[in-house]
């Protein structure tokens, strides 16, 4: 489914600010951060404490997403180091991790809800999944192939969701009005409801939220008609009848809507004629059965996607830097299509606290997708059949089924040293059935009907040392994979089949907590060695391919300090580099190119006050900025060449406000110092750049019962 599309000052900021900063995973406000150290998570399928994982990992809990008032992690990238989010509109998001960064393919960065793969079949298009009610997020940086998958390259984000309580009936309820700098109000509403069916047996948790993103581009359309409405539902029934048995069914609906998609000039007004529709709206189920038998955990988790999206671009402008003159009035492209994912995993995991652990998995999915492209335009000067841009492309059906065996053991040596190795050999079989129609145009239709295999081990090994029980120092080698796959195009120059992509990282690291626990840190040191980079080529002016060039390499680090200096401060700061830097000439990159839209240098900073003033009535405060880098993308072949920039942005928020009781009331200001930035640039068919939002004022209430 074919889906939407300062640093030298910026550094000594981001060092001065880490003198000051942390909590990236506070439990509570009073939590102190200590806390984020001994969090759990369960980032290597089994449950440990964060500081004992020897992967580089951001973990956000759900009283950080409150604090930071967010709805959606693309408002977090910033605080995540290495994290990079490009969102253009509904379902066309594309991640990256650690550089690891593509416009074509499949995803670079694995996207899991509590035990379910979402990942679709493109580069974007995966399943937006809105910070409603989580338990917890987990970022885990670098290749995770070994125990999530071929796409886990650049690393994997799990979305945990909250359990139903089986005890307690409460829930919660949000409602916020904000206003938009030269636009419009929005307004965003949250409910949550838990209920124990059988006292400690039986509970369900609904959970429910309505946004209305408020719009502010103004154009020939209309003013204002940029917003987004975003619905989310989703239920969750868990059964435990024994303390040894537990059953979790969870199903989600989500939709989000947008009429004119985010392209903006600099004075946030927009010349497009056409409505860029981009919609996104998706339902899944999942079913998570666990048996503890004592010396191990049997785990089965069971799950299915039900996605759809559409579309609209007018790509004029595209084609008449093309053509080299303005043959077109208008050129319209809309893809609607569809996705399903069916997927079963089985795992055992051992219990106790022995010198050896481990886990051992296999992982069946079967995943298609189908949709519709069409192009049409308008012109003064010929008709648009004899530029090429009256087109059909139909897939009946792209697919792919994939089998995967993975494990992992752990051992300690002793009570210092502990090596961990993991592997997943993963085998995916694809295929591709579409018609691509020229209309007008006197040749023939391109058949594509392929299929074809893809295979790969993928090992990790890490070796740790403890120092204390309050950290440890770490080395890990691991191995990231994504398949290849088909040209949908007949030419001769042009091979049908594209190969597949491998990543090695290295990387030490250490994980702290000092000073009695008010001071958390984790660092780590990388070195990315990326082979067989799949890259984008122009065969004409509708149809890209795809050909296996060039190979990147490339140092980074990975910096997040979190700290407690009194007991009603909290503070976090975080500093993210990379160099990936392609080797070698190719047809699509120059040496020394950085990867598309990767920005060198991240850096955060966020403050939590929280003073008791007494039993029930107690202040908040939050300060959060950050900083993102400019970035470039580059398009080059024979018959085209770009090269793109976005703008370096600093962009800060703030939240005020006020406790009483259970109930919280707040004002906010988000982008507080209206940065005006280019987020994703105006190249290829993009009509224009997407810039940040503008300041946007707001008032809510937040209430517990």
């Amino acid at each position: 489914m074919k889906n939407a599309r300062l640093v030298s000052r910026s550094s000594l900021l981001a060092a001065a600010a880490l003198l000051a900063v942390p909590v990236i995973a506070q439990e509570a406000p009073s939590a102190e951060a200590g806390a984020a150290a001994d969090i759990i998570v369960t980032a290597q399928k089994r449950e440990e404490r964060l500081i004992d994982v020897p992967v580089s990992i951001s973990a956000f809990s759900a009283n950080d997403i409150a604090n930071r008032n967010v709805s959606t992690l693309d408002a977090l990238q910033a605080s995540v180091p290495g994290l990079r989010m490009v969102d253009i509109g509904p379902g066309s998001q594309r991640i990256q991790l650690r550089g690891i960064s593509q416009y074509q393919g499949l995803p670079t960065v694995g996207v899991y809800l509590d035990e379910f793969s979402v990942l679709t079949l493109g580069a974007s298009g995966t399943a937006e999944i809105r910070l409603l009610d989580l338990e917890r997020i987990e970022v885990l940086r670098g290749p995770q192939a070994a125990l999530y998958g071929e796409s886990s390259m650049g690393g994997t984000i799990r979305y945990v969701t909250a359990n139903p309580d089986l005890d307690t009936f409460g829930g919660s309820a949000l409602g916020e009005i904000s206003t938009v700098k030269d636009g419009a109000t929005g307004y965003r509403m949250e409910g949550v409801v838990n209920a124990p069916l059988i006292q400690d047996k039986l509970g369900l948790r609904i959970a429910a939220a309505r946004e209305n993103l408020p719009g502010w581009v103004d154009g020939a359309l209309g003013d204002d008609r940029n917003g987004q409405d975003n619905t989310t539902i989703r239920g969750t029934l868990l059964f435990e009848p024994t303390s040894a048995l537990s059953i979790k069914l969870l199903g989600l609906y989500n939709k989000s809507e947008q009429w004119v998609k985010n392209y903006a000039l600099p004075d946030r007004t927009t010349a497009q004629i056409v409505p860029s529709i981009a919609n996104q709206d998706y339902w899944l189920g999942t079913l998570v059965v666990s048996y503890d038998v004592g010396p191990v955990t049997l785990m089965s988790s069971t799950g299915y996607l039900d996605q759809s999206g559409r579309s609209v671009d007018d790509s004029a402008q595209f084609y008449n830097n093309l053509f080299g003159a303005p043959l077109l009035t208008t050129a319209v492209t809309d893809s609607r299509g569809n996705f399903r994912r069916w997927s079963q995993e089985l795992r055992l995991t051992s219990n106790g606290t022995g010198p050896l652990r481990y886990v051992a998995g296999i992982n069946y999915f079967d995943a298609e997708s189908s949709g519709l492209t069409t192009g049409d335009g308008e012109s003064n000067v010929l008709p648009p059949e004899l530029l090429g841009v009256v087109f059909e492309q139909d897939t009946d059906s792209f697919r792919s089924k994939a089998l995967a065996v993975y494990g992992s053991l752990a051992y300690d040596f002793n009570d210092v040293v502990t090596l961990d190795v993991g592997g997943r050999y993963f085998y995916d079989r694809r295929s591709v059935d579409s018609v691509f129609t020229l209309i007008g145009f006197p040749i023939p239709p391109t058949v594509t009907d392929q299929s074809g295999s893809f295979r790969s081990f993928n090992p990790s090994v890490s070796l740790s040392v403890k120092t204390g029980e309050s950290g440890q120092v770490y080395g890990r080698v691991a191995k990231g994979f994504r398949s290849g796959g088909f040209n949908q195009v007949t030419n001769p120059i042009i091979p049908p089949t594209y190969g597949p992509e491998t990543l090695w990282t290295y990387e030490v690291g250490t994980k702290q907590s000092l000073l009695d626990g008010t001071l958390f840190v984790d660092a780590s040191v990388y070195y990315n060695d990326y082979k067989d980079i799949q890259a984008n080529q122009l065969v004409n002016p509708t149809v890209a391919t795809v050909v296996n060039a060039g190979n990147a390499r490339g140092p980074g680090v990975d910096l997040t300090v979190q700290a407690k200096p009194i007991p009603d401060l909290s503070a976090m700061a975080t500093l993210g580099y990379n160099n990936l830097r392609y080797k070698g000439q190719t047809l699509d990159r120059n040496p020394g190119d950085p990867a598309d839209m990767v920005p060198d240098w991240t850096w955060s900073v966020a403050l939590d006050y929280t003073p008791r003033l007494n039993d029930q009535v107690g202040l908040l405060a939050h300060f959060d900025i950050g900083f993102i880098d400019e970035a470039r993308i580059t398009i080059r072949s024979r018959t085209f060449n770009q090269t793109a920039f976005t703008q370096a942005r600093a962009v800060a928020n703030l939240r005020l406000g006020a406790t009483f009781g259970r109930i919280e009331g707040y004002v906010f200001a988000n982008n507080l110092f209206d940065e005006n930035k280019i987020v994703n640039p105006a190249f290829g068919a993009f009509f224009e750049p997407t810039r940040t939002r503008p300041r946007t004022l707001g008032i809510g209430a937040r209430a517990a019962f």
